[in-house]
């Protein structure tokens, strides 16, 4: 990574649960009052008993789909595809992740970034409002608060100009912008 000048942005695995505390409640509220206004309150609280049983696999299983929705998002865009996605555990911290080994466009690392959240946050929960299902509700809510350290990147991106490239941070949560690829 060649370039003129470099623009560090970069935040903690620390602030990111953080802010995943934060927000819990919020999110919780945002999909949980109009699945309320729709279906009884019965229905999702008889789902709580039977969640904690599939709660382990879900989690694990949905923790390797959210980092494979960043890889698959960042390789369509990536010049060299798949050979520029890495995936890794930090086991400090019993984090995985997925990095991108070359700088993109701001748009497609920001695709990338918050791909995950779309597809497994708020599209789940929005289909569960829908369809009164409280498990899609419940999964909605809870990989929402997981890719918080997602949102924290995208929010992140606000100060990237458009045309400038972004590199994925190698060591923390976090990227680079280049002013040139």
């Amino acid at each position: 990574m060649t370039n003129k000048k470099t623009k560090v942005y970069t935040t903690s695995i620390a602030r990111a649960n953080l802010f995943a505390l934060i927000i819990t409640i919020p999110v919780a509220a945002l999909f949980v009052a109009p699945y309320l206004l729709f279906w009884p309150a019965t229905v999702l609280i008889n789902s709580l008993d039977n969640i904690l049983i599939k709660f382990i696999p879900v989690l694990i299983l949905g923790t390797i789909i959210h980092e494979l929705i960043h890889g698959i998002t960042w390789a369509v865009y990536a010049s060299k595809g798949w050979r520029s996605i890495k995936f890794g555990i930090k086991w400090t911290l019993l984090t995985p992740y997925c990095h991108c080994k070359e700088p993109l466009k701001k748009s497609h690392f920001l695709l990338g970034t918050i791909m995950p959240l779309i597809l497994m946050g708020i599209i789940p929960g929005l289909t569960g409002i829908a369809t009164g299902y409280p498990y899609l509700l419940l999964f909605g809510i809870f990989f929402t608060w997981a890719a918080a350290g997602d949102i924290l990147g995208a929010w992140m991106l606000r100060k990237v100009k458009r045309h400038e490239w972004v590199a994925d941070h190698p060591d923390t949560l976090g990227f680079l912008v280049l002013d040139e690829k």
